[in-house]
């Protein structure tokens, strides 16, 4: 994951959710609504292409790839040997361990990404820019299941001279579900650049962050150091082959990064398993409803991050979600959705 601030006129999953513009007021600098840059010729018809083609996958809901997940981020129970139980509901996060990119290498780029919804050369850097998910609570993914994903390209955004010069933005709903319906709504955005130099990303990674204030007397916090073998298995158990992830020289040499970069995803489940703890101490009947986040900063291996939170004063039950970098940055914030449990 590589930082990327998202245009303030792209919401993702906006229909779903009314408080993505209460999201969008609070964290992103005032200034007046424009309208969206005309794509180029090129990008319109990619775009118009990508809309007409669904894709749909299978996958089956096993226990191993639960207890997997569970060793990787060091659960307190799913740790070890221990399996999952017929039946047992699938943490919030943790459907990122089924789905993988099922492709030979032949079809990766060179830099190891899938190519599913990559635009036109030369587009040709991603960078995990943010997401959206939205969870049933009628209808929860279990151990066991065959699940269902389709996905489709919802939109591309156009951003021309950003702050990695020209960027495509794609946005990609990911509707997963079982025999009785769909079970998460998911939104994942990527931003493409194009080749560039050093000082360009090292400009771009110390752009200022607005609205730090939400930082002060968080509700509660967890620190960890995320390591080589880390990045490694999280890439290993979600099939994701990028180099920036495991590859020091590439990450140096090509991406220009100190070092590599701790997966967009992985700082999702994070997030996600902070919050889920603290709601249990809180209300053990409070449930996540849905987690609007943006990527604003790179995560570096080998230094030192910590998850916050903190209730919102201006809506009761949305909690601001956080990751500070080492130099104590928001490199990743969210806004959750809570309620409670049926």
């Amino acid at each position: 994951m590589s930082s990327f601030i998202l245009p303030r006129n792209l919401l993702l999953l906006s229909s779903s959710s009314r408080r993505s513009s209460v999201y969008a007021t609070r964290w992103f600098s005032a200034q007046p609504e424009t309208l969206p840059p005309t794509k180029p010729a090129f990008l319109e018809n990619w775009e118009q292409e990508k809309q007409r083609t669904r894709i749909e996958e299978k996958d089956q809901l096993d226990a191993s790839s639960f207890n997997l997940m569970g060793n990787c981020l060091n659960d307190p129970i799913y740790h070890h040997d221990r399996f999952p139980s017929h039946g047992t509901s699938i943490p919030q996060g943790w459907h990122l361990a089924y789905f993988p990119p099922r492709c030979p290498e032949s079809d990766l780029s060179p830099d190891g990404y899938e190519q599913d919804w990559k635009p036109p050369s030369p587009f040709n850097h991603r960078m995990w820019a943010g997401g959206k998910l939205r969870w049933n609570p009628k209808n929860k993914l279990r151990v066991g299941q065959e699940a269902t994903m389709v996905s489709r390209l919802d939109h591309v955004h156009w951003l021309p001279e950003g702050q990695r010069g020209d960027t495509v933005f794609t946005t990609v709903d990911k509707t997963i579900g079982n025999d009785n319906g769909w079970s998460i709504i998911e939104s994942r955005s990527w931003a493409f650049t194009k080749d560039q130099d050093a000082q360009a990303i090292k400009r771009s990674n110390k752009k200022p962050v607005v609205a730090q204030d939400i930082l002060d007397n968080p509700d509660f916090t967890f620190s960890w150091t995320p390591s080589p073998m880390l990045l490694f298995r999280f890439s290993a158990l979600t099939f994701n082959s990028h180099l920036i992830h495991y590859d020091q020289d590439y990450a140096r040499n090509v991406e220009h990064q100190s070092d590599c970069l701790v997966h967009g995803p992985l700082s999702l489940v994070w997030m996600l398993n902070t919050l889920h703890r603290h709601l249990k101490k809180v209300d053990t009947n409070k449930y996540i409803e849905s987690f609007d986040y943006r990527c604003h900063r790179p995560l570096v291996v080998r230094q030192p991050l910590v998850v916050g939170g903190k209730q919102r004063s201006d809506n009761f039950g949305d909690y601001d979600i956080w990751v500070l970098d080492a130099e104590g940055k928001v490199a990743v914030h969210g806004v959750a959705a809570v309620g409670f449990s049926l």
